[in-house]
């Protein structure tokens, strides 16, 4: 399916020629039908042999172009109508620059009324046309003198759209649909219907889905296309949406229909706008304009970025703060008009929501600028234009790869949400989303810092994997598959270290532990406490080091002694009889003739360990240890 909208001046026949080519009367209002004048969007369509074609119909008055705008900007191809009586005129201009702006670079002209003049007249009219096209998104449009009343031309005006069918290129697959509502209504028996003209996949009855930015659940009861119940709704086609869970008052035009967790709304964008050359006024900042893209029509702030204004023929990167929330995808078109004066200011492209800035220097916001930059490092103090511009100039999968590395990571399933692709450069960690240039940030900082930690601490394995996950702000799931996916490091217990790298003490510190064992084993079930070694002389990243080397062992409550001693309290109770079917702290206590604190410290170490199993009072026994 196709979809073609009419676009001209008023009063130069659009309707009727609509009505000629379908047999439809497109001009759904008695009061519209009453004056000969469209009022708002009128529906139609038309078979040719290459497919249907649903046809908008849009008024040609210059006071309801906001009403033309939301129907021609969801177009595939337009139907620009002039009449040759009249030709060229004041809303045929700003209808030819509405449709630049949106980019539709596919239509056909009508010339109507042909009956009404002269062979040599038809001929300057439609050389002037053609002159007019010719800066425009429509040059070199084939121009098809018709008459609606007459019929001539009908024929080739047919088989001249169906030819320029053959020419649309787009792409019909898609699961993430979007359908700018543009009428609301109840039929009774049936309830509330919309209708609109579907993109980006297709719609079933029985789907779940969300009226937004209101994000109304609701679901699809049925469907119509031209008249015609369907179960499936297909993209580029025009479709009226019974939906039950949602009342009429509840909606109106501009809100939208998509599925859910899908189709973000923004109420604050970064877009590349160009001012017409003909504009009333030049677009600054602080100035509010309205804002049209699909059916919605919404006032909005400007903030031209790193300049004070657009004049009339500049173009330039814009953040504008819309009253009412939108949807856009990357590149999505919009029109911008003064909010006083009815005339058309110009258009832009959407790039991205946008991070509030304020300033003449465009200062980031406190939260928002951390949020979005990389946590360790310094934040930049300004809005990176030089960034703005290559998304701009990107195509949509560098773009998502521009994008990806606005942030540290993203989890993948809101990567998948915002609409962006997946370039292949990008890393996929887990659950997480990673750009190329910020897992080098994070890899570059857990080295350099393993590396100077082993430099001030030659003592110690290794910092901590939670102190350097905490310094990093990255979750823990995502935390552990860079460091999988960083082979010059090592995690051991709990520690980082550089691969190769190894605990070696120097000939003093070696004697220095070999005393503290021989200290430690003296008294062996009256272990001493960090603070007590320390007092004597040893130090405490001495101690760490004969942990990680496997000689001493931290009991509970920073209570140390030996590996052998361990074994041996071990032995104790895996050999004697007394422990074999569960035993209570005192029998331990009185067996190893030590204090009660003591042999807190060994009890609580085996519970950890497994060693012992707590059940209440009593302790079993559990794992065996594998040196005893």
């Amino acid at each position: 399916m196709f979809i073609m909208g009419t676009a001209g001046h008023i009063d130069h026949g659009k309707s009727t020629l609509i009505k000629a080519l379908t047999g439809i009367n497109p001009d759904r209002l008695q009061e519209e039908q009453a004056r000969g004048m469209t009022v708002d969007l009128g529906f139609a369509w038309l078979s040719l042999p290459r497919g249907t074609v649903g046809i908008v119909d849009v008024p040609g008055h210059h006071r309801l172009v906001k009403n033309m705008l939301a129907g021609v900007g969801l177009v595939d191809f337009v139907l620009l109508v002039v009449a040759a009586d009249d030709g060229w005129m004041p809303q045929t201009q700003e209808h030819a620059e509405i449709i630049t702006l949106y980019g539709i670079k596919h239509g056909v002209v009508a010339l109507t009324k042909a009956d009404l003049v002269e062979a040599e007249w038809l001929e300057l009219v439609q050389a002037d046309i053609a002159e007019r096209l010719h800066d425009t998104s429509l040059a070199g449009a084939p121009i098809i003198p018709v008459s609606a009343v007459t019929g001539f031309n009908l024929e080739v005006l047919k088989q001249t759209i169906n030819d320029l069918l053959g020419t649309l290129d787009r792409d019909e697959q898609g699961d993430d649909p979007l359908l700018w509502i543009d009428r609301v209504f109840t039929i009774k028996g049936a309830g509330t219907v919309v209708t609109g003209t579907l993109l980006g996949g297709t719609l079933q009855v029985g789907m779940e889905v969300l009226v937004q930015p209101a994000g109304l659940p609701a679901r699809i009861r049925g469907l119509q296309t031209h008249t015609q119940p369907v179960e499936k709704g297909l993209p580029h086609s025009r479709l009226a949406v019974n939906l039950t869970g949602v009342e009429k008052a509840e909606l109106a035009r501009g809100m939208y229909l998509s599925l859910p967790g899908k189709r973000p709304h923004f109420s604050l964008i970064n877009a590349w706008v160009q001012v017409l050359p003909q504009a009333p006024a030049p677009l600054a900042t602080g100035h509010m304009v309205k804002l049209y893209v699909g059916t919605l029509e919404t006032l909005a702030q400007v903030r031209v970025l790193g300049a004070r204004e657009l004049a009339p023929g500049a173009a330039g990167f814009v953040q504008l703060e819309l009253e009412l929330p939108a949807h856009f995808s990357f590149q999505d078109r919009f029109i911008l008009r003064h909010s006083e004066l009815q005339e058309t200011l110009g258009g832009g492209t959407f790039i991205e929501e946008a991070v509030p800035v304020r300033g003449q220097n465009l200062r980031l916001v406190g939260p928002n600028r951390l949020r979005h930059l990389f946590p360790f490092e310094k934040p930049e103090a300004h809005l990176d234009l030089a960034g703005l511009q290559a998304k701009c100039s990107a195509d949509p999968l560098t773009y998502s790869l521009l994008k990806a590395e606005d942030r540290t990571y993203w989890p993948a399933q809101q990567f998948k949400r915002q609409g962006l692709s997946r370039h292949p450069d990008l890393l996929v960690l887990g659950e997480f989303v990673m750009g190329p240039q910020q897992f080098q940030k994070v890899r570059q900082y857990l080295l350099e810092t393993v590396e100077e930690f082993h430099r001030a601490h030659p003592l110690s394995p290794g910092p901590h994997k939670e102190t350097l996950r905490a310094a990093t702000g990255l979750p823990a799931r995502l935390f552990d598959q860079i460091l999988g996916a960083i082979p010059e490091l090592k995690e051991v217990d709990g520690y980082i270290r550089r691969q190769g790298h190894e605990l070696s003490l120097s000939p003093g510190e070696e004697q220095k532990l070999e005393e503290l064992r021989t200290l430690l084993a003296q008294n062996p079930y009256e272990p001493l406490t960090l603070s007590a070694i320390a007092e004597l002389g040893y130090p405490k990243e001495l101690v760490f080091a004969g942990a990680h080397l496997g000689v001493l062992v931290p009991l509970a409550n920073e209570h140390w002694t030996t590996r052998e001693v361990v074994q041996k309290v071990a032995a104790i109770i895996f050999e004697e009889g007394e422990f074999q079917n569960g035993f209570q702290l005192a029998a331990f206590r009185d067996r190893l003739g030590t204090s009660r604190k003591f042999a807190l410290a060994f009890l609580e170490y085996f519970d950890a360990q497994g060693i012992t199993i707590r059940k209440g009072d009593v302790r079993a026994l559990g794992r065996r240890p594998p040196s005893i």
